[in-house]
């Protein structure tokens, strides 16, 4: 298992900066379903630069950031401070390496890094260190269409053929989530639907490419110049004005302990 720190050297800054942000509702939603109060703890895995932490913290009593990337946790305790939010502690750690935490967490969430962990020793790990009535969030996007033309999928196919065919660190996941959760001690499962719209422009997308493993500076070297040459080429292909749109959701999965989860509830919130 590649650790994912390893991926994404140098690319906290472009993270913090680029990545989409979690709509409000969703952290609403986790707040009201999962039933969190000011009294509340949250441990947040594989957290970025704090895109849920940060927000989520507003909510509950307490967080604890997790990240293998020493820069990204660096990157949040700095995007965390320039907020006033001091009810954040953080940890350099893989997921898997998780120890000597007390079950005292009444929620644990991982948004767009599950994929990059060995999925069922962090169940194994979260069925130790959270209470009997919490929940797992995994959190992550799905694309649905973009404009103009389906950029969005040539930028991932051109991504992906400058890199002759693979995904640099990435490992492959083939056992679908909801799987993984149903032979985990969180099998009840809840779905959450939340839609997005997101409008970006040349330079925005090239920062984002550049928070991926995809796009990281540690990987690129010195292709750097090359790969955004390239990006920038494949995009304004599409769109001469350098704007555009792409629709999808988030889509959570919400994994609870049986005994503590009765009946299963869909979700669909705009």
């Amino acid at each position: 298992m590649i650790v994912a720190s390893e991926a994404f050297r140098g690319a906290a800054p472009y993270y913090a900066r680029h990545w989409k942000a979690y709509p409000e509702d969703l952290i609403r939603s986790l707040v009201r379903v999962c039933g969190l109060t000011t009294s509340s703890r949250a441990l947040d895995l594989g957290a970025g630069t704090g895109q849920i932490a940060i927000p989520l913290a507003r909510s509950v009593a307490d967080v604890l950031f997790v990240d293998a990337s020493d820069e990204m946790v660096q990157e949040g305790k700095r995007i965390a401070g320039a907020a006033g939010i001091k009810n954040i502690d953080f940890l350099v750690s893989r997921s898997e390496d998780l120890n000597g935490l007390t079950s005292s967490f009444d929620i644990a969430t991982i948004a767009g890094a599950f994929h990059w962990m060995d999925r069922e020793t962090v169940l194994a790990k979260l069925s130790k260190i959270l209470k009997p009535s919490a929940c797992v969030a995994i959190i992550f996007p799905k694309v649905e269409r973009s404009e103009p033309g389906e950029w969005k999928s040539a930028m991932w196919r051109e991504l992906i053929e400058f890199w002759g065919g693979s995904w640099p660190g990435r490992p492959v996941q083939t056992t679908p989530i909801r799987e993984v959760l149903r032979y985990s001690e969180f099998s009840e499962i809840t779905e959450l639907r939340h839609d997005y719209e997101h409008h970006w422009n040349t330079d925005e997308l090239i920062g984002w490419v550049h928070a991926t493993s995809l796009g990281a500076p540690v990987n690129l070297g010195e292709r750097h110049d090359e790969f955004t040459t390239r990006v920038r080429r494949l995009l304004l292909s599409y769109s001469p004005s350098g704007s555009f749109v792409e629709r999808g959701y988030f889509w959570t999965l919400l994994g609870y302990r049986p005994s503590n989860r009765v009946e299963r509830l869909t979700y669909a919130i705009v």
